[in-house]
């Protein structure tokens, strides 16, 4: 099966790094193209320990939306492609010719759709695969009405490093996501200040860029929480940095996934995060997750994960090989390719 994956990238995150760590799982198995464009120049993949094909364009989004379409038809006639992955942005515009050149398409939705004009931009695909329940939910509501199918996204866990769960402080919190309004990173900010102002010596490290940044970094000053709330930019996910830290905060309130989630459950971090989105669907029966747009139930969240510490890390370590199994990138290659060859018939 010969297979392209596209993707535009407009900055570099854990969409970016999904994608391209099933690229390359897939490849062990079949023929993959990799079409990455974007408007910046690095970071960009690379895939030095597969058979995967990247045909980079460095394009605007205005650009490549006009000559997204051909740019795909031909890419298909070149490497005779049988399915077309497509991920998130111009979906629309990259599957609008195939119809005419009989290749099939699916596209990876790893976001919750909030209106229908968003979901006019999948009509070209003939099918939709889900990170979450909660995604498929969402676009089905809105009127797709073509197939769906749900596969949870994972990481290559061998890879994951692990740390000494011993040298965990429940006085250090993280986050870790793109720095955009939706991820709600503001909320942990003033959460993390009020729970210090009334005395709980907790700090708050928060990775990731975007943005919101200085935003948030506005926010913090006018805090006066510049003492122990601190934006650290871009980590790599193995860095000795972040050995250290007890909890891991998650507030978006339309999280479709939760990639980070999972690395931190594996790594027996105590989790707070969002009673909405996909969340809930890796974290049942989980009571540190807090009622949809309740800010005050997200600090009253984060006290309890702070006073009964020890409990919860028994909890999150009892997840840990359950987690291992379900959410690891060969797992989710093989459930793709079984949804790919379903689609080709």
């Amino acid at each position: 099966m010969n297979i392209l994956i596209t993707l535009y990238s407009t900055s570099w995150g854990g969409a970016e790094e999904s994608v391209i760590n099933l690229a390359e799982e897939i490849s062990k198995f079949n023929k993959v193209i990799l079409l990455w464009v974007s408007n910046y120049s690095f970071p960009r993949p690379l895939v030095t320990q597969s058979k995967v094909k990247i045909v980079y364009l460095r394009l605007n989004p205005n650009i490549y939306k006009l000559l997204s379409s051909w740019i795909v038809v031909l890419i298909c006639l070149y490497y005779r492609i049988q399915i077309v992955n497509l991920n998130w942005r111009f979906v629309r515009e990259e599957g609008l010719f195939l119809r005419f050149t009989r290749v099939k398409s699916v596209s990876t939705l790893r976001a919750i759709l909030f209106d229908r004009i968003n979901c006019e931009e999948f009509k070209n695909t003939d099918a939709i695969i889900g990170v979450s329940k909660a995604t498929v939910r969402q676009i089905k509501k809105l009127g797709y009405r073509k197939p769906c199918y749900t596969i949870y996204n994972g990481i290559p866990v061998e890879r994951l490093k692990l740390f000494n769960t011993k040298q965990y402080s429940p006085q250090k919190a993280l986050s870790m996501s793109r720095l955009v309004a939706w991820k709600r990173v503001d909320w942990s900010i003033k959460a993390i200040h009020l729970l210090h102002s009334k005395g709980m010596p907790i700090k708050l490290d928060i990775y990731g860029d975007g943005p919101e940044n200085v935003k948030l970094r506005e926010l913090i000053i006018e805090l006066g929480a510049g003492k122990y709330i601190f934006l650290r930019g871009y980590v790599n996910n193995n860095s000795d940095v972040l050995k250290d830290y007890g909890i891991f905060l998650i507030p978006s309130f339309k999280e479709p996934f939760g990639k980070t989630i999972i690395e931190n459950v594996i790594r027996g971090r105590v989790i707070v995060g969002s009673r909405s989105g996909g969340i809930p669907e890796l974290l049942p029966e989980y009571d540190l997750l807090f009622k949809y747009d309740n800010f005050d139930d997200y600090v009253k969240k984060i006290k309890k994960a702070y006073n009964k510490y020890d409990l919860y890390a028994k909890n999150i370590s009892a997840r840990s090989n359950m987690f291992r199994r379900m959410y690891n990138i060969q797992r989710v290659a093989k459930s793709y390719i079984r949804v790919y060859q379903k689609i080709i018939g």
